[in-house]
């Protein structure tokens, strides 16, 4: 089921640098349906929740993930999965909805949005990357630089414009090349399900210019002091509820 925003939804984009970094407290996201506690938390925050339903060619652990089903450019085309795609565009009427076809398991054949998008640069792993989504790199002069994680999204914090937190092992080396700040923090702390833990991006999503949502108790983290010096460092304050464990939920896709 699709649960609508109450608000009119606008493809304007003046509130985001990219929608990885809005400017000011964004009003609406894009949330995988299945994420009941990050969807009150967010509502919670005045933030209007459009939900999507599982994807059920995708393995259940990410069936729901944001970053797996849906990408927005920024520029009011929205990239996502036939699954949703029709819907997606019938609730957001002033966006160009663009369906890429069946996104399902196993890997490598759901990573073909999972990217990271900055103001100049688009990282991801190119073997995979959707052509619509290079595409649109191609048309608006966006450098696509390749990485060996597949699941690039999932695996980057955004913090600021060049600063980000992974657990992977590659990234800081990539990043730091492109004048990033990276904080790499150790790896198996995030839930996910029972048979795989989840990443620190996928457990993330900035919500304005000042605020990182973390779903779940970010403080139990063995890096937590390092988590908080590092976004206290860029003037982010951390949002989270300590009474229920890190969790990867795939992240959120900002719209307004």
């Amino acid at each position: 089921m699709f649960v609508t925003s109450v608000k009119p939804l606008n493809a304007l984009q003046s509130n985001m640098n990219t929608p990885f970094l809005p400017k000011n407290r964004i009003s609406s996201c894009i949330i995988g349906e299945c994420y009941y506690n990050e969807i009150n938390e967010l509502t919670d925050l005045g933030i209007n929740c459009i939900t999507f339903p599982k994807n059920p060619k995708l393995d259940d652990e990410v069936s729901c993930h944001g970053d797996i089903n849906v990408f927005n450019c920024g520029n009011g085309d929205i990239i996502a999965g036939s699954s949703i795609a029709g819907e997606l565009q019938r609730i957001l009427t002033d966006y160009n909805v663009i369906p890429v076809g069946e996104i399902r398991s196993p890997y490598p054949e759901d990573i073909c949005l999972n990217a990271y998008l900055d103001t100049k640069r688009l990282f991801c792993n190119s073997k995979y990357l959707n052509p619509q989504l290079k595409r649109f790199c191609d048309d608006n002069n966006i450098e696509i630089i390749h990485t060996n994680q597949g699941y690039t999204k999932c695996s980057i914090c955004a913090v600021s414009d060049n600063a980000v937190i992974t657990e992977d092992d590659g990234l800081p080396s990539l990043l730091k090349n492109y004048q990033y700040n990276v904080l790499k923090i150790s790896k198996g702390f995030v839930g996910l399900s029972d048979r795989h833990y989840g990443f620190i991006g996928g457990a993330t999503a900035k919500i304005s210019d000042s605020e990182l949502y973390v779903s779940g108790d970010v403080s139990a983290h063995p890096d937590y002091s390092l988590i908080k010096a590092f976004c206290d460092n860029y003037g982010v304050s951390l949002i989270f509820n300590k009474n229920r464990p890190l969790t990867d939920f795939g992240g959120l896709i900002s719209i307004i």
